[in-house]
Formats: C-alpha cells, structure tokens, sequence
C-alpha cells in the first residue's frame, strides 16, 4: 500500500471531528487550505472527517466514479473532480448506499449531484456544485489518485478532508498532528471566551482574558 492510502489514525480523525471547520481555518495553518463557498452541503447533516481519495473524471464524458469508490477504504472521503462541470450528476442514491455500507465518510465534488431526498435519508455526507436530475453519459474515469482542484484548491491522496455546514477545509497530510493540536487549542480558547461572557464581561474584555487580541 502506497503512503497516500496509508489511514490517519481513527483517534486523530475523531479528535478532528470535536473541531469546527472554523476552528480549523482559525489555526491559520499554512497546511490548511479552505474550500470555495460554491461547494455546498446537499443536506444539513453533512459533518465529516477522512482521508482523501481521488478520481478525475473527463467533464465532456462525465461518469459516475464506481471504480474509485470500490477501492475506497473505510475512513476515507471521496473527492471527485468534473473539472466544474454541472451538466450531469455524477453521484446519487446508490452510490452513497454502497459508500455508507464500506464506511466511507462523505464525498465532494465541484461537479453535480441529484437524488438528494434518497442521500438525505441514508445520512451521508455530500458536498458538491450543484443539483441536477440528470444522470452521467460517460462510461470511464479519467485519473485516479492524483492531485486534484475541487473548490479552487488543491488537494491531494492522502489529505486530510473536513466539512460541515460552514464548509469544507483540507489539512496536508503531514500537517495533521499539528493542525490538530492547533485547533483543540482555538476550541478551548473560544470556550473560554463563552465562560467569560456568562460571568458578565464584556465582549472585548473576554476576548482579551482569553488571549484572543
């Protein structure tokens, strides 16, 4: 197994997952990189956290990834780029069917996706572009495992993806154990800011006693 199909260990993972998009952004990790707002949650319970698995698809033969997704280990996020093609959906129902039953945890694309009641109700987590009842007319992947732009930002096999309902950041592989410990530390701290405001202080007095400013 190659070192970008190695898993993160799960504590990591779960760590990551007590942490907020936003508290992660916060860390200003230069490891850490946002995803464009274009790339939106398809429902209100899309909270996910894995490592990266990859597949560019050709966006003039757009086709669902079901090569990628058969040899997608659990923990990981399938991150699919259409090159922002819309046109077509390239995920739905049965894909996240078969993806919740290998505990793959969520997938994203800058492409389209439909069927969203059905993936609603399966409860798994699904970023894309757009919506559209239009299913792929391609039958092939492009690339597999290779870096990738989705949401105007690079990501990489391997990284570390992510997302809830303020979005979606990507931590670089090898930025994770710090990025982790970077962002435990932004949660504590805004606790803190919270305690202080439900004892009476002001707003700039807590975010100074918590060493905010």
């Amino acid at each position: 197994m190659s070192r970008i199909n190695e898993p993160i260990d799960r504590e990591v993972l779960d760590q990551l997952e007590k942490c907020s998009t936003s508290a992660i952004a916060d860390t200003k990790h230069e490891g850490v990189k946002t995803l464009s707002s274009a790339i939106k949650p398809v429902h209100t319970d899309c909270t996910f956290v894995g490592t990266v698995r990859t597949v560019r698809l050709d966006p003039s033969t757009l086709w669902a990834p079901v090569q990628t997704l058969d040899a997608t280990l659990e923990d990981e996020v399938v991150v699919v780029d259409a090159d922002d093609s819309v046109d077509e959906a390239i995920w739905g129902e049965l894909l996240s069917t078969s993806a919740t039953a290998t505990g793959v945890r969520g997938m994203v694309t800058n492409g389209a996706v439909r069927d969203v009641a059905g993936i609603r109700d399966i409860g798994f987590p699904v970023f894309s572009r757009a919506v559209t009842p239009r299913g792929p007319s391609g039958n092939e992947e492009a690339e597999q495992n290779v870096q990738v732009t989705v949401g105007d930002t690079p990501i990489n096999p391997g990284d570390v993806l992510v997302g809830d309902e303020s979005g979606v950041v990507v931590i670089e592989r090898d930025a994770v154990a710090e990025v982790v410990s970077d962002a435990e530390t932004v949660v504590k701290t805004e606790r803190d800011v919270t305690r202080l405001l439900d004892e009476g202080k002001s707003l700039g007095q807590a975010f100074e006693d918590a060493g905010m400013v």
